[in-house]
C-alpha cells in the first residue's frame, strides 16, 4: 500500500489543464521577451533610447555661464526660470548693497553736529558740539552683505550647472510623482520605471 502511495506522488506528472492561477501566480511575459532586460520592455526591439538635446557636459558648462540656460536648452522652463529669478534678484540686490557700501565708506568720516552751545559772547556764533558718526559702525554690517550676495550669486551658479547636468543624465528616465493625503499627512510618491 506504501509502495502505491509512493508511486502515485513521485510519479504524478502535470496535466496540461492543470495551470498557475495567475492572479496569484503572475503573468510571465511572452517567450520571445522574457531573454530581455526589464528596462528594455518599453522599448520595441531595435529602438534606440532618446538623448538628450545637449550633452551633460554642455548643459553643465550653458548654466554655470548663465544659470537657466542649460535648463532651458534642456526643455526644463520652470526650473530655468527659477534659476534666472535668482540670478536676477542676487545681482540686483549685490548692486545695491555695493552702493550702500560706498555711501557708508564716503560719509563715515563726516562729522555730525549733535546741537549748539550758545556764544561764550553775546552777538557771536554759536559752537556747534559734534557726536560721533555712527554711519562708520554701519561698514562691516554692509561689507557683510556685500559678501552674501556675490557668495548666493556663485552658489547659485554652481547650483543651476550641477542641476543641469544631472537633468541631462536623467534625460530618458520616465519619472512620475504623486502626492495626497492619508489620515490628514501629505504623501508624496514617485514612480520609476527601468
Amino acid at each position: 500500500m506504501l509502495a502505491l502511495f509512493c508511486g502515485l506522488l513521485f510519479g504524478a506528472v502535470p496535466v496540461q489543464a492543470q495551470r498557475a492561477d495567475s492572479a496569484r501566480a503572475g503573468v510571465a511575459p511572452p517567450p520571445d521577451t522574457a531573454h530581455r532586460p526589464a528596462n528594455a520592455l518599453a522599448r520595441p526591439l531595435g529602438a534606440v533610447a532618446p538623448r538628450p538635446p545637449i550633452s551633460p557636459k554642455r548643459a553643465f558648462f550653458e548654466s554655470v555661464l548663465v544659470p537657466g540656460w542649460g535648463q532651458a536648452s534642456l526643455h526644463r522652463s520652470t526650473a530655468g526660470a527659477i534659476f534666472m529669478t535668482v540670478e536676477a534678484v542676487s545681482v540686483a540686490m549685490l548692486m545695491q548693497s555695493k552702493k550702500e557700501l560706498a555711501n557708508a565708506r564716503q560719509v563715515a568720516s563726516d562729522s555730525v553736529v549733535d546741537h549748539y552751545q550758545a556764544p561764550a559772547q553775546a552777538g557771536g556764533a554759536p559752537i556747534p558740539v559734534h557726536a560721533p558718526n555712527d554711519l562708520r559702525g554701519r561698514i562691516n554690517p554692509r561689507r557683510q552683505a556685500v559678501e552674501d550676495w556675490a557668495a548666493l550669486l556663485i552658489f547659485n551658479h554652481l547650483l543651476s550647472g550641477a542641476d543641469a547636468f544631472v537633468a541631462a543624465h536623467l534625460w530618458n528616465v520616465p519619472v512620475s510623482v504623486t502626492s495626497g493625503s492619508l489620515d490628514r499627512r501629505l504623501v508624496v510618491g514617485a514612480h520609476i520605471t527601468w
